[in-house]
């Protein structure tokens, strides 16, 4: 069990390990309301190996949010947990803190567990699109894309993401990165979805930008997305 001098302790340590000039760089790509330290991610995977080997419940229910590398290692770390439904509890109380893209990818990365729990993990996926936060609904999009591309839930997803409401920049940029990576799979099936779902411009676009800036997809593939794109901005101009 984790107590809070030791939990002092370990973030004294890591914060001797801080470095100004990275601390700079990740302000200028990561926007956050946490204040950063300047603490490299490969350290602080070492470190959560290390928290692994203890009790994560512990240490997560005592953890702070005083600082960015704080929050962020608390995402990591639901990567740890065991049990299905101790890391929908968790991921779910999480979801909140989450305030930037870095913390989202990153965590959701983490969480190996979902490949195994597919099933499972669909619906807490459903619960996430249906929010008004944006890094909420973030969150179950690049759960999607991160453990179920494949073909047999491509109609999963497409089903799911017609039910995305939200505008919001970075919900379009996680749309637009899973329809690109399902395109990379089955472009074929993906072009058929593309093509009869109301998706509103500035996804189909952000999907192209993705999707033409891959080495995965051949060339006529990309070809046959622009022109369908450049024919709905046409199409758009003259109504």
């Amino acid at each position: 069990m984790w107590t809070l001098k030791e939990y002092q302790l370990l973030w004294k340590n890591l914060s001797n390990k801080k470095e100004e000039s990275y601390r700079k760089f990740s302000q200028k790509i990561i926007s956050t309301k946490y204040p950063m330290l300047g603490i490299r991610i490969p350290l602080l995977r070492k470190q959560a190996a290390t928290i692994a080997k203890t009790d994560v419940s512990s240490y997560l229910d005592l953890a702070k949010d005083t600082t960015y590398e704080e929050v962020l290692m608390q995402g990591i770390l639901l990567g740890k947990l065991k049990g299905k439904e101790d890391l929908e509890k968790y991921l779910s109380a999480f979801l909140s803190k989450i305030d930037n893209w870095a913390i989202c990818d990153m965590t959701v990365s983490s969480l190996k567990l979902v490949a195994k729990e597919k099933d499972y993990f669909l619906k807490v996926i459903d619960t996430y699109l249906k929010s008004q936060e944006e890094y909420t609904v973030r969150v179950g999009l690049v759960l999607l894309l991160t453990y179920y591309v494949e073909d047999a839930f491509l109609e999963e997803i497409f089903s799911r993401v017609l039910k995305v409401q939200s505008q919001a920049y970075f919900v379009e940029m996680a749309l637009a990165w899973l329809l690109c990576e399902c395109y990379i799979k089955n472009p074929d099936k993906t072009f058929t979805f593309l093509k009869s779902a109301p998706l509103s411009y500035s996804v189909l676009s952000k999907t192209v930008s993705k999707v033409c800036d891959s080495f995965q997809v051949k060339m006529e593939d990309k070809d046959r997305l622009k022109k369908y794109k450049n024919q709905i901005k046409l199409e758009g101009v003259q109504s």
